[in-house]
């Protein structure tokens, strides 16, 4: 799909939304590109990707040897490649956004030098591995909804959330590309114009008015195929396709849903809310106990902690009730349960369970004493979003 333009005259960035615009990127960029060549300052390799707009090839500096992706794309896009860059400009520097190394052109072709994600797109990764677990697709999650939040922070809306736009590192976190079909937006401003790919495209987008929310609905489909290895809205054409996403209801209690945790079933429902004003924010999905419990407090270290005996005495946990609420909010009354359905219960009575603890106020004569030194980390600064990546 195209990307049209947002609908009215974009008012200044106010604070908070979109920092500085960072004016001049791209003349910089291509001014840069005018001076030197490609091939003056990179080797061309083997082609690693094909999309709708251009081709994806391994590239090597000259100086130095290190490769990067290098993205040709052809100049009857001009509008679109300047978009492109100016907001992977303007949003440099996060670790879950790919880095752009260089813009260079010649007579046909814009050529965008990237970083290499050697480990690959997440939708090959889908292919081979096939469903995801549930604590594997928290992590790809929550990873994926860092960069969302940043991103809509910073004003951009990325409008084509999906499998084949999520890069793996080696060491499998994942980083969000291609912001061809981005947009920047204001606070309050909405989109206009369908924009992004069709099974995963947002209601409301159909309809013609959007905001930033449409990356969310995304990333719920996006969920429902990590989960199920499936798409939830599926149809023989484009236009049943669109009419299932417009009118189809999802129903989470039956058949290969009664694998998934009530959490899981719950967040991608919360995610795909046709109705905007409810959908949850990428902010939400990051408290959002599935993700929490999947991410930060891991089935195994929950079950092992639960055992911990030395000394310390931990609250009775009310299992048998915990259990019973579990089985009456399950359609499943069969005695035979599946290891699946049997880990997503044991999740949803576990975080019950967390809910319930209170910690007491800690006795002075356990506080750290005043004469102790607290090392504590500090996070390193993001990047400068000075345009100086070229």
């Amino acid at each position: 799909m195209t990307a049209p333009p947002a609908s009215g005259r974009a008012a200044p960035d106010s604070p908070g939304r979109g920092l500085k615009r960072k004016l001049g990127c791209i003349e910089s960029a291509t001014r840069m590109g005018r001076k030197k060549r490609l091939e003056s300052e990179y080797e061309l390799g083997a082609e690693i990707g094909q999309g709708k707009f251009g081709s994806v090839r391994i590239c090597r500096a000259k100086a130095g040897g290190e490769e990067f992706a290098c993205k040709a794309l052809p100049k009857n896009g001009e509008e679109t490649v300047h978009r492109e860059v100016e907001i992977m400009q303007h949003l440099s520097g996060h670790p879950g956004v790919v880095t752009l190394k260089a813009v260079f052109e010649d007579a046909d072709k814009f050529y965008l030098v990237m970083e290499l994600c050697s480990g690959g797109r997440l939708l090959d990764e889908i292919a081979r591995e096939g469903k995801f677990s549930e604590q594997r697709a928290a992590i790809v999650i929550k990873d994926l909804m860092a960069v969302v939040k940043y991103c809509h922070e910073m004003g951009v809306v990325h409008r084509d959330i999906k499998p084949e736009n999520i890069l793996l590192t080696k060491a499998g976190k994942t980083k969000l590309a291609d912001f061809g079909l981005a947009a920047r937006v204001t606070n309050g401003q909405k989109l206009s114009g369908v924009a992004g790919s069709p099974a995963y495209v947002a209601p409301e987008v159909l309809s013609g008015s959007y905001c930033e929310k449409v990356d969310i609905w995304g990333a719920g489909v996006l969920l429902h195929v990590l989960l199920l290895g499936s798409l939830p809205f599926q149809g023989g054409c484009l236009d049943a396709v669109f009419e299932a996403i417009k009118t189809v209801e999802l129903d989470f209690n039956s058949g290969p849903w009664e694998s998934i945790s009530g959490l899981g079933r719950d967040l991608i429902g919360r995610m795909l809310n046709r109705d905007v004003s409810s959908r949850i924010t990428a902010d939400e999905v990051l408290s959002h106990p599935w993700v929490l419990f999947y991410t930060e407090c891991p089935l195994k270290a929950v079950t092992a902690n639960l055992c911990v005996t030395n000394k310390i005495v931990a609250p009775r946990i009310p299992w048998d009730r915990i259990r019973s609420e579990c089985e009456s909010s399950s359609s499943d009354s069969s005695s035979q349960r599946s290891e699946d359905q049997d880990e997503c219960g044991l999740v949803d009575a576990l975080t019950a369970a967390i809910t319930r603890v209170r910690i007491s106020e800690p006795k002075r004569s356990r506080l750290c004493s005043p004469a102790i030194t607290i090392q504590q980390e500090c996070s390193s600064n993001l990047k400068s979003n000075l345009c100086t990546a070229f």
